[in-house]
This record gives C-alpha cells, sequence and structure tokens, in this order.
C-alpha cells in the first residue's frame, strides 16, 4: 500500500474515532428550597457544587486548643490516611485507563540452541510489535469517564471522612469540657451533701429526726461521690478518644482547655443549595456518572473492535553483522472483531445498565432529601435549645436568688440551716441542667455544619 493511501486510511480512523457511543451524561436536577429559615420557603431546581474548599471550618468558635486539635487530626488521624491513600489508587487507576488511548511497543529477544547427534545450531532473533486499538466508538473515552467519576467519587468520600473526622473530634472536645465543668458541680454538690449530713445528724442527737433521715442523707452523699469518680474516669476516656482521633498515643496525651470557646451565632437564613457541597452528595452525585458511562460501555458491546498491529523480526544462526534484508520478516495489518451472536447477553448487559443509572438517581435524590431534613432537624434543634437555654437561665436566676434570700432569712432567725441547704441543692441541680443545655448547643452547631457539608455559605 503506498504512503499516500495509509495517511487517507489513518486519517479517516482518526475523523471515525471522534464518535461516542451512549448518552452524555447530565446531572440530575433537583429542587431544594431557596433559604433554610424557620419561616416557608420557595424551592428552586440547583446542581452540586461540591469543588469550593471547605477549609478549617472549626475556627468558628474561636477555640486555639481546639484548633490544634483538629489540625493534628486532619495530618495524623488513620482514618483520613486511609482515605487518602484511597484517593491516591484511584487517580492511578485513572491513569492506567488512560495509557489505553495509545499505541503499544514490544521488543523482544531470544536465543535457542538445538543439539543433535549429527549438529548443533544456534538460533538468536529480534522483534519488535506495535498494536494500536482505534477508539472508534469512544470505548476508552467512556471508560476513562467512568473512572474519572469514580476518582471524583473517591475524592468526595476522602473529604467526608475528613469532615466526619473533623466533628467527632470537636464533639468529644466539648464532651470534656462538659465533664470538666460537672466535675466542679460535682464537688460543690459533694461538700453541700457532707454539710447536710453533719446537720441531720446533729438533729438525731437532738432528737428531732430518726435514724432514716441519717441513712436517706448518706445514701445521696454516697451517690454524688459515686457521681463524682464517675465523671473524672470518664474525662480520661474522652481524652484518650482524642489522642486515637488526633493520631498520638493516649497515655501522655493532655488536652488544656478551661474555659467554653464562643458559641457561634446561627445565620438567619442559610441557602437551600448549600448541602449541595457536602460530600455525601457530590459522592452519590458521581456514581450517577459513573453509572452513565457505563450505559455507553454496555452499548460499544454491539460494534466491531478494530486492531491496527505491525510487527519486524530479524532471524539467524549466529550474533554478528545478521540484521539484513535476507533475515527480515515484518507483517502489518488490521484485525476485525465483530460477535455475530451472544444469545442476548449483550441486551441484558445494556439492561443491566440503564437499572442501574436508575438505582443511582434514586439513590442521589434520598441521599438529597435525606440531608435537607438533617438541616430541618438541626436547626429547629438549636431554635429549641436556645429557648430552652433562656428558660434554664431563667430558673438558675430564679434558684441564686432564692439561695441568698434563705441566707438572708438564716442570718435573721427566721429559716434553718436545712433551708438554705436545699436552696444551695436546688442551684446545683439547675446548674447541671444549664451545663446540659450548653453542651447540647455546642453538639448541634457541629452537627449543622456537618449537615451543610463544613460550610455556612458559599461565599
Amino acid at each position: 500500500m503506498s504512503p499516500r493511501r495509509w495517511t487517507i486510511g489513518l486519517t479517516g480512523l482518526l475523523l471515525l474515532s471522534g464518535c461516542m457511543i451512549g448518552p452524555n451524561y447530565r446531572r440530575p436536577q433537583i429542587a431544594l428550597p431557596a433559604n433554610f429559615t424557620a419561616a416557608g420557603t420557595q424551592w428552586h431546581q440547583v446542581g452540586p457544587f461540591d469543588r469550593q474548599d471547605r477549609g478549617a471550618w472549626w475556627t468558628i468558635f474561636h477555640d486555639p486548643e481546639l484548633d490544634r486539635l483538629e489540625q493534628l487530626a486532619m495530618q495524623h488521624n488513620t482514618s483520613v490516611a486511609v482515605a487518602v491513600a484511597q484517593r491516591d489508587q484511584a487517580e492511578a487507576q485513572l491513569d492506567a485507563v488512560r495509557a489505553s488511548l495509545w499505541p503499544t511497543l514490544t521488543l523482544s529477544a531470544q536465543q535457542q540452541r538445538n543439539h543433535s547427534y549429527f549438529f548443533a545450531q544456534a538460533n538468536h532473533s529480534v522483534g519488535l510489535q506495535a498494536g494500536w486499538e482505534p477508539d472508534f466508538w469512544g470505548l476508552a473515552r467512556r471508560a476513562i469517564e467512568q473512572q474519572g467519576a469514580a476518582l471524583a467519587e473517591v475524592e468526595a468520600q476522602m473529604a467526608s471522612v475528613r469532615l466526619s473526622v473533623a466533628a467527632q473530634v470537636a464533639q468529644t472536645y466539648f464532651n470534656l469540657m462538659q465533664l470538666r465543668f460537672k466535675q466542679d458541680l460535682d464537688q460543690q454538690s459533694l461538700q453541700d451533701d457532707d454539710q447536710l449530713l453533719r446537720l441531720i445528724r446533729g438533729q438525731e442527737q437532738a432528737g428531732i429526726v430518726n435514724q432514716a433521715s441519717i441513712l436517706q442523707a448518706q445514701s445521696i452523699r454516697d451517690d454524688a461521690a459515686s457521681q463524682w469518680q464517675q465523671d473524672r474516669w470518664q474525662e480520661e476516656q474522652l481524652v484518650h478518644a482524642l489522642a486515637v482521633l488526633c493520631g498520638e498515643l493516649a497515655s501522655n496525651f493532655q488536652i488544656h482547655a478551661q474555659t467554653w470557646p464562643m458559641l457561634p451565632p446561627v445565620p438567619a437564613a442559610i441557602p437551600g443549595d448549600l448541602i449541595l457541597q457536602r460530600p455525601d452528595v457530590a459522592a452519590a452525585e458521581r456514581s450517577v456518572a459513573a453509572a452513565n458511562a457505563g450505559i455507553g460501555l454496555a452499548e460499544i458491546a454491539y460494534f466491531p473492535s478494530l486492531t491496527l498491529s505491525a510487527s519486524v523480526s530479524w532471524e539467524a544462526n549466529k550474533w554478528g553483522p545478521w540484521i539484513s534484508a535476507p533475515d527480515r520478516f515484518w507483517s502489518i495489518g488490521p484485525s476485525l472483531a465483530e460477535t455475530l451472536f451472544d444469545g442476548g447477553k449483550r441486551a441484558a448487559q445494556v439492561a443491566q445498565a440503564r437499572a442501574n443509572y436508575r438505582q443511582m438517581v434514586a439513590s442521589y435524590r434520598g441521599v438529597v432529601l435525606a440531608s435537607v431534613q438533617e438541616v430541618e432537624d438541626d436547626l429547629s434543634a438549636l431554635q429549641g435549645l436556645a429557648q430552652q437555654q433562656q428558660s434554664s437561665d431563667s430558673a438558675l436566676q430564679s434558684a441564686q436568688a432564692n439561695a441568698q434570700v434563705s441566707k438572708n432569712q438564716l442570718a435573721a432567725g427566721i429559716a434553718t440551716q436545712l433551708d438554705v441547704l436545699n436552696a444551695q441543692l436546688s442551684v446545683l441541680n439547675q446548674s447541671q441542667i444549664e451545663l446540659n443545655i450548653r453542651t447540647q448547643r455546642y453538639q448541634n452547631i457541629v452537627l449543622l455544619v456537618q449537615a451543610l457539608g463544613g460550610l455556612w455559605s458559599k461565599s
């Protein structure tokens, strides 16, 4: 064949390789609220925008110790390290699939010696083989598209692991803060119970109360001591948990936290499509893209495959100046293959791919709907906790005022010391209620940030 014909033929192959079998991907559109607010909202169609960097979202609390722990976790957490390795593996797989677009070139060399009773003969050969399968129908490009979507899905899963680990660190940190402040209340409660027990013992000696009152007061005091001990070892366990989350040994790990961080205010209105930056939502959408490419891969099986190959080799019975025309062998030509009958296998594979695509779309919609629910639940909880905090603060102020009145009445001789102790116990009970509500508010802020994918806004 003349060089001109080869040029024309190659040009035709390149033009044919521009087509792609199968549907082109379009992101599923879904209706989301324009804004998350307490009132009703309008809904509109949106698509994912998860590529925005989430950054160090935990800095909204303005706590240096929490910032330190989060940085350690992002650098040394083992789950994050596993997710990064999985991302690197997916990148390598994509590079391997991309290599299918290029021809292959193989060099081979062989030496054989044949011996018999009458003679000995040596045979030396060197060969060069080249092969290329033109991407007529888009088989390689659909495979690259599918693996690219799979890589993006793994990247989203890696971001999801980072977000989850960061949320675990923050929630464990706030639980630790709660226990440390609770131990202060435990110690105060234990002191009041000891004072109450001494008072009742004095009353028993004076014949005012019986032995049952002493036993009841002793039981209350012992419960307070037991609670204090329990809070102490639970605090140690939370420190150990933070050490593991930060990728450190638990033996000498320490947390330096003495005051509550700033409680960040919740924005009055949060953009509804903000949840589309959530890593799990992005991963679900990428699985839809991979499934769409799978339809094309299944449909391409209906079309023939063409392979272009060429080889040249030299063979001689001795080394030296043997690479010459008489010792050279070459071949070149196309190879065409087409399945004529498969009993409906290809049709079944196409139907399977389309069903898988519908499944991925339904799963994506389910993840989005569940995400909306999480945001709405967290906003509702935060609103309720804020109102509950106001009621708790009011109850605590009333208990503190009542305790002060009891002290004044004791000084005036119109109240007993028992009345004062009961008022102080009421203050401690209200203080523990207030501490629990405060901790829940911090926890729900973290849950809301996690539900929104790690950002307050799109800016």
